[in-house]
């Protein structure tokens, strides 16, 4: 559990008070970015294909953890599953690693077309921005410039653009074929964007148990 600015937390995201509450004992902190929750000690390891300065950073594909079964007590997804080509993976590799998963949703509905695998309509490019590069554009976001050391390149790892327009079916069946089953399912409403109110999902989840249906 993070220990450091439990009075921020009290003023931030129901999504960032929401891992740090139930993220517990050893951390895996998957997709981790600027780590908006603070994890932080011996006991936790930041991963994403994006290189930080954290702590304990390793640099990685979410789908194909260098990690031992159940190395952690916890795995945390802080909406990172919306930017994966193959969810059900990503799930299934975070609950090997660990033996409870605490996950964040975000409830896309922007997407072109279908469910899987899709593109922004509107998505503009870093450039249309003014920057050069998605590196240089993360060197000028407060939370990133002090913590961002190299960018994977967008041919390789998506980075803003969501990919996955979830339903409640669909994250669900997402959750099964990974082989995990829900401890705590909580959709909240985050607030209105585009005068649209807009939901994430809330998530713990662990390993299905032999015996259940």
């Amino acid at each position: 559990m993070v220990t450091e600015q439990k009075e921020q937390i009290m003023f931030t995201s129901e999504r960032i008070k929401y891992q740090c509450m139930f993220a517990q004992g050893k951390i895996v902190n998957l997709g981790c970015g600027e780590n908006p929750c603070g994890f932080s000690g011996d006991d936790t390891v930041h991963v994403d294909m994006d290189v930080y300065n954290h702590k304990n950073f390793v640099c990685s594909d979410i789908h194909n953890l260098p990690f031992d079964d159940d190395e952690f007590d916890t795995a945390v997804l802080g909406d990172v599953l919306e930017h994966s080509p193959t969810p059900s993976l990503m799930l299934k590799e975070a609950g090997r690693v660990a033996k409870k998963v605490v996950a964040t949703v975000f409830e896309e509905w922007r997407l072109d077309g279908g469910i899987e695998e899709q593109k922004y309509k509107f998505m503009g490019d870093v450039k249309a921005l003014g920057f050069e590069t998605h590196y240089d554009y993360l060197k000028s976001l407060p939370l990133y410039k002090d913590s961002i050391v190299s960018v994977t390149d967008d041919s390789v790892v998506t980075h803003h653009p969501h990919v996955q327009m979830f339903t409640d079916e669909s994250l669900l069946k997402h959750i099964q074929e990974a082989g995990l089953e829900v401890i705590i399912w909580h959709k909240f409403f985050e607030g209105e964007h585009e005068g649209r109110p807009f939901y994430n999902w809330l998530l713990v989840l662990r390993k299905k148990c032999p015996n259940t249906e």
